[in-house]
């Protein structure tokens, strides 16, 4: 037979062989850790730190068609048990919970359903690679006197070991937006040097480490912890903002202060009354009268008048008699010491 009658049933046998070839791989291909099936359903499973398994479905289809799942360990299809804790909404099922599982085993959860439908099959090799941790929570930021700032936190471990947790820390300082990420294998992070007049913003995920297992999903990002002041504000130049503020303040302060002297003096007064000034009293008769205090009291100039004496009495000399006798009869004179 001629290579040119050959060359046609080569290229066919070439193309099938090709074809088998590509079918047998495409598992491969898309990994057969967490392999899914082609179909309107995705399925995602995920751990968290209490090692529950949580896997939900999106489903495409009819909503009223409701899903099972099933689940096996270590390629034991015959052992596959039925999903014992359902996530229900609107009366159909959208996810499946297992609180107890086998973290170091290889595990395959299957969807099926009434309708002759492609659904997903998963299969991971271990499930502690699906854990996903809480975000690191209160972080605290403190300055040294080497110029450095230390970062620290806490992390819920639940079920896990602290020693097989890795975090991440990212920062920036409001002189740019871009954060800078770094590494750490505890929960302390050191910034060796800073600027003082600027403010630094922290935030820390977390995962599991190398170390436990082979990890897949860090966990949220933290609630972000800041440091420092804004660039714009310096000691020479305060912000408008403070200046206002100060004003603001003094203001009301002084507003105060004059409320409570008038409330004080108010309540003084009634407390303890003012003694009268007798000045006062007087003043007309200085003034108007001329001192003319019988004027002054309204006294008429015929009383007055009438109250002068119109007569004059009469002296009368007394002189001592040394002669008259006293009471007892005798002259006091005879009674004198003798010079």
């Amino acid at each position: 037979m001629s290579v040119k009658k050959l060359y046609p049933v080569s290229l066919w046998i070439s193309v099938r062989l090709g074809f088998h070839f590509f079918v047998m791989i495409l598992p491969w291909l898309h990994g057969i850790e967490g392999s899914e099936k082609p179909g309107n359903v995705e399925l995602h499973c995920i751990v968290n730190k209490y090692q529950v398994l949580t896997c939900v479905w999106n489903k495409q289809s009819d909503v009223n068609d409701n899903y099972t799942l099933y689940y096996w360990y270590s390629d034991k299809e015959y052992t596959a048990a039925q999903c014992p804790h359902y996530l229900i909404v609107n009366q159909t099922t959208f996810g499946c919970q297992l609180s107890e599982i086998e973290t170091f085993s290889t595990f395959t959860v299957k969807l099926t359903s009434n309708k002759q439908e492609s659904l997903p099959m998963r299969k991971f090799d271990k499930l502690i690679d699906l854990v996903k941790m809480d975000p690191p929570s209160k972080l605290q930021v403190t300055n040294t006197s080497s110029l450095e700032l230390r970062l620290q936190w806490e992390q819920s471990y639940g079920s896990l070991r602290s020693h097989c947790m890795t975090y991440q820390v990212q920062y920036k300082n409001m002189a740019s937006d871009k954060w800078t990420v770094k590494n750490a294998s505890s929960t302390l992070f050191i910034l060796p040097s800073y600027d003082p007049k600027q403010t630094y913003t922290f935030q820390v995920r977390s995962k599991l480490s190398k170390f436990c297992a082979n990890s897949k999903f860090w966990s949220d990002w933290s609630q972000a912890v800041s440091w420092g002041r804004n660039i714009t504000v310096t000691d020479e130049q305060p912000s408008t903002f403070i200046k206002a503020s100060v004003i603001l303040i003094v203001t009301f302060l002084l507003l105060i202060v004059v409320v409570l002297v008038i409330r004080t003096d108010r309540v003084w007064v009634v407390l303890v009354p003012q003694i009268p000034n007798p000045a006062k009293k007087f003043e007309t008769l200085f003034t108007v009268h001329g001192n003319n205090f019988q004027e002054w009291l309204g006294i008429s100039k015929e009383a007055v008048e009438n109250l002068k004496t119109n007569y004059t009495e009469r002296l009368c000399i007394v002189t001592e008699d040394n002669d008259c006798p006293g009471p007892d009869g005798k002259n006091p004179t005879t009674n004198l010491p003798t010079q």
